[in-house]
């Protein structure tokens, strides 16, 4: 395993967040996490991850998981990362080719939808029990939120920052990174490749037809760039799939909050 004693200690002296990635339950997480004699890592990446938090006072992270067609029933993966010990918790949707094996299907929506449904459920009722946890998606401000700007304008990617390789490449952010058409240049020269850059700066909620009479476009600005290329095979693009799950972690999301107001405990 790359991850160390070095590691977390450099991790915990030099970065302010880190993400950490468990995909869930030992068998969800061994189908692909395999050593490179081909054995499954849970048994022994989990404890190096359970040090890592411990040492850093158990904030300032995620545990991080993805769900796919082998695991719709993600919310069993995110109460095993609570059974042991982590509270900061992010749950992805898988993205990728359709006739990959892993990727989400029509039959595995209501499944998912009903998943964080049950998530805030959980999210509640751990709060009244003095036991709670935090899951990256329902964290929302109904009060403020992010300016104009950011709402419009998205993450960022490409334009106000860039994802740098090991031997110093420049990519619109870590999930462009192998893909050649977006390298934007490297540390050395900078921006060599604009037009990316110009693509980018572009790409923004109103640059998308589908999202403009979207109640949800202000808060996803668009949604993620990745995402949408992966998909659809361009920037501008639209995941539909990814647009339902995003309504509704907004939908529970205002739930919950609307509940703890309520409660008075917001």
């Amino acid at each position: 395993m790359l991850i160390d004693d070095d590691v977390i200690d450099f991790a915990n002296r030099e970065c302010s967040n880190v993400v950490l990635s468990l995909d869930g339950r030992k068998e969800i997480h061994d189908r692909f996490r395999v050593d490179y004699a081909g054995n499954g890592s849970w048994e022994k990446i989990v404890p190096k991850f359970q040090k890592l938090v411990q040492a850093r006072g158990g904030t300032n992270y995620y545990m991080r998981g993805t769900f796919t067609h082998a695991n719709p029933d993600f919310l069993k993966d995110i109460e095993t990362m609570l059974d042991l010990g982590f509270t900061e918790l992010s749950m992805e949707p898988v993205v990728c080719a359709a006739d990959d094996p892993s990727a989400l299907t029509k039959e595995d929506l209501p499944i998912v939808l009903a998943q964080y449904e049950k998530l805030a459920e959980l999210m509640l009722q751990r709060r009244r029990e003095g036991r709670p946890f935090t899951f990256y998606h329902y964290m929302i401000d109904l009060s403020g939120g992010p300016c104009i700007y950011k709402r419009i304008s998205g993450c960022g990617s490409g334009t106000e920052y860039m994802a740098v390789t090991p031997w110093g490449d420049l990519y619109p952010c870590h999930q462009f990174v192998g893909e050649e058409a977006f390298k934007l240049g490297d540390v050395w020269q900078g921006v060599t490749n604009p037009a990316v850059r110009e693509e980018f700066a572009a790409c923004n909620v109103y640059a998308r037809e589908e999202c403009r009479d979207c109640w949800a476009r202000l808060y996803c600005s668009g949604g993620c760039a990745a995402n949408a290329y992966h998909a659809t095979g361009s920037v501008r693009g639209v995941y539909q799939y990814g647009c339902e799950l995003f309504k509704k972690r907004m939908e529970c999301a205002i739930m919950v909050e609307a509940v703890k107001a309520t409660e008075g405990q917001a």
